[in-house]
Parts: C-alpha cells; structure tokens; sequence
C-alpha cells in the first residue's frame, strides 16, 4: 500500500493543531472536546507533517489505535446531533447507545427534529430518556415524508401531508410522532410480556429458552435478536442484547451491554418494558 508523503503544516495549521492536541491532552473527562479534536486534525490532516497516515499519528502520539480514535469521534458527532432533540449524553458509554438513533436525527427535517424533542421532553415523563424511547421516536419521525397521510390537526379527516400549511403540518407530526411512538413503544413491551407469559405457562424459564421464546413468536422474517460480545473502550468485554431489523438496520429495542449474557438478557428485556 502506498501511503502518502509527509507534507509540511502551514504556520496557521501549526498553530491550530498545537491548540487541538493541548485540547486533546486536558480533555480526557470531555470526551465531546477529545472527538472534535480529532476530527478536526483528520479531516484537515494536520497529522501529515510528522505522520503517513492519522491511524499512524493516533498511535504515536496517544497510543491509541485508530478504532479507538474514531469511537471518541463517534461520540462527538453523536453528541452534537443529540444536542438538537435536546438531549446532552454524560459520558461515552450513553453516547455509544444513542450512535444510531443519532443517525436518524441528523436526517431528520426541522419540523421532524421539533416534534422528536416536544415528544422526549413531554411524553416521556423524564429528562433521561431511554434509548429505546429515542430510537422510537427518531425512526417514527423519519417515516413520515411529505406524501404521508395524516390526520388534519382541525378536521381530522385524513390528508396528505403537503397539502397543510406550515402550522398545521408541525402539529400533524407532533401527534403522529406522539402516537406513533407510543403505539411502537407499547408493542415491544406486549412482546417481551407475552414472551414471559409464554415461557411461563410451558415451564421454559431460563433466560436462554426466553431468547428462542421471543424468537418463535415476535421476530419477523426481516429481525433478528443478537447478543453481541465485545470490548468497551477499557478493554472489558461486554454484552449486549438488542433487536435489529436486517432490512431496514433499524434497532428495535437494546438492552445496556453488561459483564455477564443472562443480565444482558435482563436488560433488553427490561428496556423494551420501560
């Protein structure tokens, strides 16, 4: 593989990457700070003066692979989109959770982003939502395009979206959002309960036998429920318990990661109960 000759910095590069890494060196607890830093010196390739590549500068310097590197870049741009829902995760690990809802949002219109937000701050009773009730409502507002059929705010017939003004439109989304979300939220908990009941009433309590239990009567042809090993930024490994829709790569529901596969269970199961 060729890589690329190492390029003197402008005087004006040399200055903001002295600037980024004294960021990146005092930043250790603002992992936002450390990913913008990051991202920066890459996307501008500030590295390039001492360094081939900015996996080999992230080794160098940080001793940090370039995995590494990019989940705290992850973290940032997971963050900042987050912010617009109003929402500001405290740490890493929350920032991790929230990557794919955050995905959503960030394709999300302005009309879209405002309901998401008035239905997290409102609905859900709690300034911390769950990560299930933020995927929920993201991917509930993202379905909804401009030649959707909603319910006209005043007459309540059902109209195609574009044909409402301004007003009438944020407020269609709001209550689709409101409702879709709630509807989607109440299904995966009828699921997890039925599964239970279910498990129950045949004798297969086991945390393994409520995996094929769930399976066999709520995943469709297109989901898939995985638990997935592997390890957090110290090197820990983890599980993680989640539902996962192969098609559209949608996450249904996930459970935190814990340090053991039964209480990974536990937790998918308790989130889509939340």
């Amino acid at each position: 593989m060729t890589h690329p000759t190492p390029e003197p910095l402008t005087t004006q590069e040399q200055t903001t990457l002295t600037q980024l890494e004294s960021t990146i060196r005092g930043g250790w607890h603002g992992f936002v700070t450390v990913g913008e830093a990051l991202l920066t010196i890459r996307d501008q390739r500030l590295y390039r003066a001492a360094h081939r590549t900015f996996g080999d500068y992230c080794e160098q310097v940080w001793g940090w692979s370039r995995q590494r590197a990019q989940q705290l870049i992850d973290a940032a741009e997971t963050t900042h989109a987050l912010s617009t829902i109003g929402l500001q995760p405290e740490n890493e690990r929350q920032a991790r959770e929230l990557k794919e809802a955050a995905k959503v949002v960030q394709h999300l219109e302005p009309e879209q982003i405002v309901a998401v937000a008035q239905y997290l701050k409102t609905a859900t009773g709690s300034d911390k939502p769950t990560t299930s009730q933020v995927k929920a409502a993201a991917e509930v507002a993202a379905s909804i395009d401009a030649h959707a059929t909603v319910q006209h705010p005043d007459t309540g017939a059902e109209v195609p979206l574009h044909t409402l003004t301004g007003e009438q439109r944020a407020a269609a989304i709001a209550e689709n959002v409101s409702t879709g979300t709630h509807e989607r939220l109440q299904r995966q908990k009828q699921h997890i309960e039925d599964s239970r009941q279910q498990a129950s009433s045949t004798g297969r309590g086991g945390w393994t036998d409520w995996c094929l239990t769930y399976a066999q009567q709520h995943l469709t042809d297109t989901q898939e429920l995985r638990i997935v090993i592997k390890r957090d930024p110290s090197g820990n490994p983890k599980a993680h318990a989640l539902v996962i829709d192969t098609h559209t790569h949608a996450t249904i529901a996930s459970g935190e990661p814990a340090d053991w596969l039964k209480k990974a269970v536990l937790n998918l199961a308790g989130e889509i109960q939340a």
